[in-house]
């Protein structure tokens, strides 16, 4: 198909996705690197609320705070995982509706799904404060840490809903074009985290509620402030209609993000089992050191994460335009970079390893030797693991569920949930911290495969299309 006559069917109702790019244009490395840029830095803002958390906690109330902290934080983030099903099921509908120039439906679609992420996100709240007590003695939690984790895990809980919004707005206001918007609003709510964090810690001595009293309002602003830009401007490429149920509109986006769901569950599962191993192993050293590879994890992540759900409505469109040059130009630049972005992350992991655990644990030779031996270790990992979240959200994007749910699955709970039981059978404690290589070495020899086998089907490896 021509890309220029594809593009002047539908360019006349699509909003700009920056001064001069389109989801129809031509994208060489330069154009889709600035295309995708404001979502890698929004979801790098979002995972920092964590790190800056920990680094607080850790500092000013000790290392058994920060332990407990680490222990729960799993939670809420499993009850979260709400926000990426709907935020990336959700943006593929969109996306695919503007791409059809039905700009009314797209409207419909993004006000029926922000009431769902609202109620959803409410229950779950309520449900999660609720379990909490009991989850916290599963995860581990000793009648030292107890207190920690209910005092931190409850009010992280109770703003899951403004959590939820931060996400879904991002993601939505991605597929309709305005990347930027999400980004900025993501930078003040990161900053005033920042913040925030030192003025109740460092400065008011609130301890642990301080740092969670940082985060909730930071998920605020970064909850709330989009809800207002997109009800008071008409140049955002979304808007607020009169509500109707879409059950049929409601099963195609969860069918459609199950994947992201899955993920973001199964990280956190999979970080409770490395608590239980090496509490088990070596008891509170061994939950603390992770704690720290667990942050640095969430921000490397968010570089691959940020990528694969930034790119996904470009994926979607040119999908549904039947534009399968252009799909097939973006899977071979996407696939590169991803590639390339493990082995820089790598090298970054390298030199930071030592002075970030020595920021932490400075003054306990024996915790920062561990772990800076677990991070040298783990960061291996960083070299492979892209392509296999690329792929998730990229087959996500073409509509295909049950592909990206199976990479989702295998690569973030089945290989690595069995790596940290088995591998420690041989190798003691390097055995937890090679298990997240190891799983991600097995996801990429099965993602690889399901590219290969799906190439012809959607187009973006065959030259007959």
């Amino acid at each position: 198909m021509n890309r220029r006559t594809n593009s002047r069917k539908v360019r006349p109702s699509l909003p700009h996705l920056r001064r001069n790019i389109q989801l129809s244009d031509h994208f060489t490395y330069t154009r889709l690197f600035r295309f995708v840029i404001p979502t890698i830095l929004m979801m790098l803002f979002t995972s920092m609320y964590g790190v800056v958390d920990g680094l607080y906690v850790n500092t000013f109330v000790g290392k058994e705070a920060f332990a407990a902290v680490t222990l729960i934080t799993p939670f809420p983030l499993l009850v979260g995982a709400f926000a990426y099903m709907i935020g990336g099921g959700g943006s593929a509908v969109i996306s695919r509706a503007i791409a059809s120039g039905k700009n009314d439906d797209a409207n419909q679609y993004f006000t029926f799904l922000t009431i769902v992420s609202i109620v959803g996100s409410i229950v779950l709240a309520v449900l999660g404060i609720l379990l909490l007590p009991f989850v916290a003695r599963l995860m581990g939690a000793d009648d030292a840490a107890l207190p920690y984790c209910l005092t931190y895990g409850r009010i992280l809980l109770a703003c899951i809903p403004l959590y939820v919004l931060q996400n879904v707005f991002q993601s939505f206001l991605t597929a309709a074009g305005h990347p930027k918007v999400g980004l900025v609003i993501n930078l003040i709510s990161a900053a005033s985290n920042l913040v925030l964090d030192w003025v109740f810690i460092r400065v008011l001595n609130h301890g642990v509620v301080g740092a969670a009293l940082a985060t909730a309002i930071s998920q605020l602003i970064g909850g709330v402030v989009p809800f207002i830009c997109i009800a008071a401007s008409h140049h955002l490429g979304l808007r607020f209609v009169r509500p109707h149920f879409l059950p049929g509109i409601l099963r195609e986006v969860s069918a459609n993000g199950v994947s992201e769901f899955i993920s973001e569950i199964f990280h956190p599962l999979a970080s409770v089992m490395y608590n239980y191993k090496l509490s088990q192993l070596v008891g509170l050293n061994g939950v603390a050191a992770y704690g720290v590879l667990m942050n640095v994890g969430f921000l490397f992540g968010a570089v691959f994460l940020g990528f694969a759900v930034g790119c996904a409505p470009l994926f979607s469109y040119n999908y549904e335009v039947k534009n399968f040059g252009e799909l097939r130009n973006l899977f071979r630049k996407s696939a590169t970079s991803v590639v390339i972005m493990g082995f820089l992350l790598y090298g970054v992991a390298l030199c930071i390893e030592g002075p970030f655990a020595a920021e932490f644990f400075q003054h306990d030779e024996e915790l920062l030797v561990m772990t800076e031996e677990g991070f040298a270790l783990h960061s291996l990992s960083y070299m492979v693991m892209g392509l296999a979240v690329f792929s998730s959200a990229f087959f996500t994007a073409l509509q295909n569920s049950r592909i990206s749910a199976i990479i989702s699955f295998l690569r973030t709970l089945l290989f690595e949930v069995l790596a940290i039981l088995i591998l420690p059978m041989f190798f003691d404690i390097n055995g937890v911290w090679a298990a997240s290589l190891t799983a991600e070495l097995l996801a990429l020899g099965v993602t690889i495969g399901l590219l290969r086998k799906y190439r012809k089907k959607y187009h973006y490896g065959s030259e007959k299309y």
